[in-house]
């Protein structure tokens, strides 16, 4: 638990020093992400794997774009590259590139409570390919973001 809390507190910090707009956690899939401003059309999402050793750190990269203008919800779609950068330094030449796997992001940034608009739930279904595309997984995250700043744009 120490562990995910230095973790958070180092993105959190790494995060305010290059503006970042948005917090968002996934607790059951146990992944942090650092975005830029989720309200406006085009968006970027960083996610850090949080249960991972740190030879297996990996980073998904994912440029996003909203559907709606609504204020209480935004639905967006996306598509992300999630690479590790630590495998360049494993010894086996052939596992050595940074690159990991494709996906494609359909979701929902939600304000549920009135009084709280910075707060949302943000729910996302993404199908993962690995960079060979001969194995994938669907993925559901479910998760609750914090948009940073005195009002929404």
């Amino acid at each position: 638990m120490h562990k995910k809390l230095l973790l958070i507190i180092a993105f959190v910090s790494v995060a305010q020093l290059s503006q970042a707009q948005a917090f968002t956690y996934y607790p059951f899939n146990s992944v942090f992400s650092i975005a830029t401003n989720p309200n406006k059309v085009i968006w970027a999402d960083f996610r850090f794997q949080m249960n991972s050793y740190f030879s297996s750190l990996s980073t998904e990269v994912a440029p996003m774009f909203n559907l709606n203008k609504a204020e209480r919800a935004k639905f967006y779609i996306g598509a992300g590259v999630k690479a590790n950068f630590l495998n360049a330094l494993n010894p086996d030449a052939s596992k050595q590139s940074p690159l990991e796997g494709y996906s494609l992001n359909f979701g929902v940034r939600a304000s549920p409570v009135q009084k709280l608009p910075r707060f949302q739930v943000v729910f996302e279904l993404s199908p993962y390919a690995n960079k060979n595309f001969d194995l994938g997984v669907f993925r559901a995250n479910l998760g609750f973001g914090y948009v940073l700043g005195k009002k929404k744009q």
